[in-house]
C-alpha cells in the first residue's frame, strides 16, 4: 500500500496551498470567536509545562555543570542551551495555539514526507552519531533529532486517517492506512538505532487507533503479529539484552550493563526525604547522561521523595489537563490529536522515571519539558500548542 496514493489525497503543493489559504482567512469568515480567550483548563495546562521548564533548566544547571566541565565547556553552558530553546518553545506554542488544528488535516501527509526527508538525512554526512546511535542531524552547529518530529507527526496522521474513517472503522483501510505509511519510518528507528522512540511509535500508533474506535478483534489480531516482532527486536541486539537482564540483576554486571542502574538506584536513596538540597547531588558526578535520560535521578536526590511527588503531580495535572482537552474537543480529530499528544507525554515520563528506579531497561527516551534537549524541547512546546487550539472555544 502507498503513503502517497490515497483516495482523495491532495497533492503537497496543494495542501500547502489550501492550509495557508484557510490560515489567511478572516476571523470573521471563520469559525472563531473574535476575542481570543484562554479557558481555565488552557491556563492550567501553561502553567504546568511553564513550571516543568523551569524546574528542568534549574536540574540542568545541577546536573549539566559536571557534564560540561567533564567535557571542557562551561559549567552554565548546558542550562543557557536549554534557557534558549526553551525561549524558542515558547514561540513555537505561541504560534502553534494560534493554528487553526482542523488545517492539520491537510498537512498530515505533507509533515510525514518531511520527517522522512530528515531521517533519510541521518544516513548522509549531516548525520552525527552518539552513544552508538546516528540519531541527530547537525547543520552549523545546531543539531536535532527527527525522531522528534516523528512522534507528533505520527499523531496527526493516524488521527487524520480514522476520523476520515470514522463511519467504516472495520474497513482495513482504517488501520492499514497509518502503518504502511509508518512503516518506513520503524525501518529507520530500527536502523539507527532507536528502539525507544521505535516501540513509542508503535503505542501512540495503538492507542490512537483504540481510542478512534478500532474494533478490538483487529487491534487483537494487529498485536498478534507485532508483539513477537517488538519482543525479538528486543532480545536480537547483545547490548538491548545486557539492558534487558540488567533490569532483573544489575548487580551482576555491575560496573557495565548495571552501572547506570545502581548509581541511579544510589543517588535516590540519598535523597530521603526532603533531599540533599539544590547542587549538592553526588550521583551526577558518577552517573552518566544525569542532564538527559537521568535527570530524574539528580531530582530525587537533591529535591528528595517531596521534590520528586511535586514533578509526578506536574505530570499528572498534565494528563488531565490534556484528557479533560480532549474532551472538550468539538471533533474526533482534535479528540485523537489530543489524547495521542497527552498518551505520549504521560507514556514517555513513565518510561524515564521507570528507567531510573530501575523498573525498565534504559531507553534514551527523555524526560518530557525537563531533560536536556533542544528538539524534544521545541516539538514537545508546539505539541502543547497544539492542544491549546484544540480546546479554544468555537462557534458552531
Amino acid at each position: 500500500m502507498s503513503i502517497i496514493d490515497q483516495p482523495n489525497a491532495n497533492s503537497f503543493s496543494q495542501s500547502i496551498k489550501s492550509v495557508l489559504f484557510a490560515t489567511l482567512k478572516s476571523s470573521e469568515k471563520g469559525n472563531r470567536p473574535s476575542k481570543s480567550t484562554w479557558t481555565p483548563i488552557q491556563r492550567k495546562l501553561i502553567y504546568v509545562v511553564l513550571i516543568l521548564n523551569v524546574f528542568g533548566i534549574a536540574m540542568i544547571l545541577s546536573a549539566g555543570s559536571v557534564v560540561a566541565s567533564q567535557e571542557g565547556i562551561g559549567e552554565f553552558s548546558y542550562a543557557i542551551r536549554q534557557s534558549i530553546w526553551f525561549i524558542l518553545g515558547l514561540g513555537a506554542l505561541y504560534c502553534a495555539s494560534k493554528f487553526d488544528y482542523r488545517n492539520l488535516k491537510l498537512l498530515a501527509r505533507p509533515i510525514l514526507y518531511v520527517t522522512y526527508f530528515l531521517l533519510f538525512l541521518l544516513y548522509t554526512p549531516l548525520g552525527v552519531q552518539g552513544g552508538g546511535a546516528t540519531r541527530w542531524i547537525a547543520i552549523s552547529g545546531i543539531s536535532f533529532q527527527p525522531s522528534e518530529i516523528l512522534k507528533i507527526a505520527t499523531v496527526i496522521l493516524t488521527a487524520q486517517v480514522i476520523s476520515d474513517y470514522q463511519k467504516d472503522l472495520r474497513n482495513k483501510r482504517a488501520y492499514g492506512e497509518p502503518f504502511f505509511a509508518l512503516f518506513p519510518a520503524l525501518v529507520m528507528l530500527f536502523s539507527q538505532p532507536d528502539y525507544g522512540t521505535m516501540c513509542l511509535i508503535f503505542f501512540l500508533l495503538g492507542s490512537i487507533l483504540y481510542l478512534g474506535g478500532i474494533p478490538l478483534d483487529k487491534l487483537f489480531k494487529f498485536g498478534l503479529i507485532l508483539t513477537p516482532l517488538l519482543v525479538l527486536g528486543a532480545i536480537a541486539a547483545p547490548y538491548r539484552r545486557k539492558r534487558l537482564l540488567a533490569v532483573l540483576n544489575p548487580e551482576g554486571d555491575a560496573l557495565n550493563s548495571g552501572w547506570q542502574t545502581l548509581q541511579s538506584l544510589t543517588g535516590i536513596s540519598n535523597g530521603g526525604l526532603l533531599g540533599v538540597g539544590p547542587g549538592s547531588s553526588k550521583s551526577k558526578w558518577w552517573t552518566p547522561e544525569t542532564h538527559t535520560d537521568f535527570i530524574f535521578t539528580v531530582i530525587a536526590e537533591e529535591m528528595g521523595l517531596f521534590g520528586s511527588l511535586i514533578v509526578l503531580s506536574l505530570f499528572v495535572g498534565l494528563v488531565l489537563f490534556g484528557v479533560q482537552i480532549a474532551k472538550q474537543s468539538r471533533d474526533k480529530f482534535g479528540y485523537l490529536i489530543a489524547m495521542g499528544i497527552t498518551s505520549w507525554f504521560a507514556v514517555q515520563a513513565l518510561v524515564n522515571i521507570g528507567v531510573t528506579i530501575g523498573q525498565m531497561p534504559n531507553t534514551g527516551l527523555p524526560l518530557p519539558f525537563i531533560s536536556y534537549g533542544g528538539s524534544s524541547l521545541v516539538v514537545g512546546m508546539a505539541a502543547i500548542g497544539i492542544m491549546i487550539n484544540i480546546g479554544q472555544p468555537r462557534k458552531r
